[in-house]
């Protein structure tokens, strides 16, 4: 026998109590062995994985980075050191091509003002004016009467299936939608 000298009573509830503790034991072993359960321990441990891979990651790219910004760093100091000393020894191909920089930003900035009027420009690209194209001059050869004869025939075409009251517009080198708007509204009544 034990030298165990309790009451019934409290040997009752350190029973009760164990119960207790075993049932909730119990009672977290069955929800870890359900499906949510099951799928709460993957994910936390996914989700450690995840952040040790993510850390080592991290450290991986942070050494490599600054590797790079070394290497970098050496490049560009020797790449200046070498054009600093040809520009010493040789300036002028140096002051040309800033000279050529500066008249590049000058002209890109100042509009046109040699014969006092714009060129028409499509954001900062010229527009070149359309030409008008000149009448074919034919010869004699079989190809070029045929062409003529063609040309000759769609003038008439044009003249029967065009009514007189809406006569065939000439040519238009600008057609309006590619006019300036200053000419545009200066052309207006």
């Amino acid at each position: 026998m034990t030298g165990d000298y309790r009451k019934p009573s409290e040997i009752e509830a350190d029973i009760a109590a164990e119960r207790a503790r075993l049932s909730r034991d119990l009672e977290t072993l069955q929800d870890r062995l359900t499906v949510d359960g099951l799928m709460d321990e993957v994910r936390l441990q996914v989700r450690a994985q995840i952040n040790d891979v993510t850390a080592q990651v991290r450290g991986q790219v942070g050494s490599v980075t600054s590797d790079v910004a070394t290497v970098l760093r050496d490049q560009i100091s020797t790449a200046s050191d070498m054009v600093s000393r040809s520009a010493r020894k040789n300036p002028w191909p140096f002051a040309v091509i800033g000279l050529g920089v500066a008249w590049l930003a000058i002209s890109a900035v100042t509009p046109d003002r040699s014969n006092g009027t714009r060129k028409p420009r499509i954001g900062m690209a010229p527009v070149k004016p359309a030409t008008i194209p000149e009448r074919h001059r034919y010869d004699t050869s079989p190809a070029d009467a045929a062409a003529a004869r063609l040309e000759r025939d769609a003038d008439v075409w044009a003249g029967t299936v065009v009514p007189e009251s809406q006569p065939i517009p000439p040519y238009d080198p600008e057609p309006t939608w590619a006019r300036d708007d200053d000419k545009l509204t200066l052309s207006r009544p």
